[in-house]
Order: structure tokens, then C-alpha cells, then sequence
């Protein structure tokens, strides 16, 4: 084995990582609102990934469009999807006292409902225009820096995304009003409620920022996955370690479990698994023995160090 990590390898792991974060984030917003975490997460990166996809075929032009230039209407979409189901099913089951199993068995329908519209869409669009729909790389549509390959490029541009949007979500939960009275929200909602804050909408705001952050990472797991209705749902059991592990009761703790689980899943496969002859698809022993070993003398995830270390 060599003793040096390979550049290509550690790109897509630092990639992954990226990828993994930007999803944690999101989920860990998700259980923060609604004391869950949503099975239904994933769904909404695939919406991301398709509207990229359908922007750039029907509305830019597939031949020379960037999928940047797609971005606006991902997140509005993907926003206004995470907002209908947070309006539609989840907040009229938390006013009526629903327990987190109720609500957990509830994001799984909505699973299967954002699954299934995907799966309509994709065959619809297929059937009546001609344009393939499944087993779609969005690799093509990636920026490429001047001097660089598509492995470079996109190392830079998701780190550049995570740095963007943790820097935007740090901004808004704790340099604006609107993060103040989320994070008041979040603390103590029923002071929150009593001292006239409407936390319904503040949570509704929260959510659109939920579709909006993983409908990005849709886009970015279409340039290193095929896109089908089950891009999001075949990566979600990696999303939920990245969130524990790093810590789900803070924002920001998807952020430090998403790096966990991308390093280790990439790096881990390469140079552990592979020198033994095991199987790639046995690579998700990597990340879930390093999740177990974690919460083991960390039952809160890495983001209770930083707590204790800022005390």
C-alpha cells in the first residue's frame, strides 16, 4: 500500500465530505424544528437534482448550459417543496401533540409521496419530449476553472458552496433579528410563543433554508451518482451518520460529521478495504464502526467538544 494518499482519491473524499456536509446541515435543521430526522430528507436533494436537470434541458439549453445557472430555481423549488411539507403535514401534527414516532413514521410517507411525484415527473418528461431522464450525470454542466480537470473544479466549487452557506446560515442564526428569534424559538418554544413570537413561521422560514441547502447537495451528488428518484434515498443512511455523528442538537454539527463520513468512506474503502480484497460494497463499515466508537464516549457527537472546550 502506498504510504501517500493519490490526488484523485483524496479530492473525491474531500468532495464527498462536502457533499455529506451540506446534506447534515440541513438535516440537522430539520430535527432542530421538528425533533425528527426526516426521512424524507434525501428526497428533497433529488428534487434539487432534477430541477437543475430540467432547468438546464428545457429553459438554458443543454448544450452549453452550466449548472450554476440553475442554482435560483433550484432553491426556490427546492425551498417551496420543503416548506409545503413542513405546512401540510408536519406542523398540523405537532399542533395536534404528535408524538416523534408518529412524526417520524409521517416523514416516511411524505418519503414516498416526494419519491413517487420524481419518479411521475422523470417518466412524464421521458415519455413526451424524448429526453432521458434516468442514469443522468449533471457532470458536464460543472464549471471548470481555467487550468483545471472536472475532479479539480468540482474539489473547489463544493468547498466554495460549503463555505458559502455556512458562512450565509452563521450570518442569519446569529447576525440578524430573524436568528435571534429562531434561536429563542428553538431554545424555549413555549416562552417563545408567550413573549408573541410566531414560531410557526419562523419555522417555516427554516424549512425553506432546509430545501434550499440540500437541494444545492442534490445538484452535486448528480455530477458523482446517476439521477433517478432514488439518488437522495440510497445516500440517506450516510446523511443520518453524518448528523449523529457530528451532533444533531446543533446546527452546525452535520457540518463536522459530514467530513467524518466522506473521509472515511472514500478513504477508508481505498486503502482498508481494498488492500484486503473486500468488496466496495462492503465500504459503509467504515463510517458506521467510527459512528459506534463516537457516540460510545461521545453520546452528543464531536460538536459537544467544541461545547466543552468553549466553556
Amino acid at each position: 500500500m502506498d504510504l501517500f494518499i493519490d490526488y484523485p482519491t483524496l479530492a473525491r473524499a474531500i468532495i464527498f465530505s462536502n457533499i455529506y456536509a451540506l446534506l447534515g446541515l440541513g438535516l440537522n435543521l430539520t430535527y432542530i424544528t421538528t425533533k425528527i430526522p426526516s426521512f424524507a430528507h434525501g428526497d428533497l436533494a433529488t428534487v434539487g437534482a432534477y430541477v437543475s436537470y430540467f432547468a438546464i434541458v428545457f429553459l438554458l439549453g443543454s448544450a452549453a448550459a452550466s449548472v450554476y445557472l440553475s442554482l435560483p430555481l433550484v432553491v426556490l423549488v427546492s425551498g417551496a417543496v420543503a416548506v409545503a411539507t413542513y405546512v401540510a403535514v408536519f406542523r398540523p401534527m405537532i399542533r395536534r401533540g404528535a408524538s416523534i414516532t408518529a412524526l417520524m413514521i409521517a416523514s416516511f410517507g411524505v418519503h414516498f409521496v416526494l419519491f413517487s411525484a420524481v419518479a411521475i415527473a422523470a417518466d412524464y418528461v421521458q415519455n413526451t419530449y424524448g429526453v432521458l431522464t434516468r442514469n443522468v450525470l449533471l457532470t458536464k454542466y460543472e464549471f471548470v476553472w481555467p487550468g483545471t480537470d472536472f475532479l479539480t473544479s468540482s474539489l473547489i466549487n463544493t468547498s466554495l458552496a460549503v463555505a458559502a452557506v455556512s458562512a450565509l446560515l452563521y450570518f442569519i442564526l446569529y447576525r440578524t433579528r430573524y436568528g435571534v428569534v429562531m434561536r429563542a424559538s428553538i431554545d424555549n418554544i413555549y416562552l417563545a410563543k408567550a413573549v408573541g413570537i410566531n414560531v410557526e413561521a419562523v419555522f417555516a422560514v427554516a424549512w425553506f433554508l432546509i430545501g434550499a441547502v440540500t437541494g444545492l447537495a442534490g445538484v452535486y451528488m448528480a455530477m458523482f451518482f446517476p439521477m433517478t428518484e432514488e439518488l437522495g434515498w440510497l445516500r440517506l443512511a450516510l446523511v443520518f451518520v453524518a448528523s449523529v455523528v457530528g451532533g444533531l442538537s446543533n446546527i452546525f454539527g452535520g457540518l463536522l460529521g459530514g467530513y467524518v463520513v466522506g473521509l472515511s468512506t472514500v478513504l477508508g474503502a481505498a486503502y482498508i478495504l481494498a488492500p484486503l480484497n473486500v468488496p466496495i460494497e462492503f465500504q459503509l463499515i467504515i463510517p458506521f464502526s467510527i459512528v459506534i466508537v463516537i457516540l460510545l464516549f461521545m453520546p452528543q457527537g464531536l460538536v459537544s467538544l467544541l461545547t466543552k472546550r468553549g466553556r
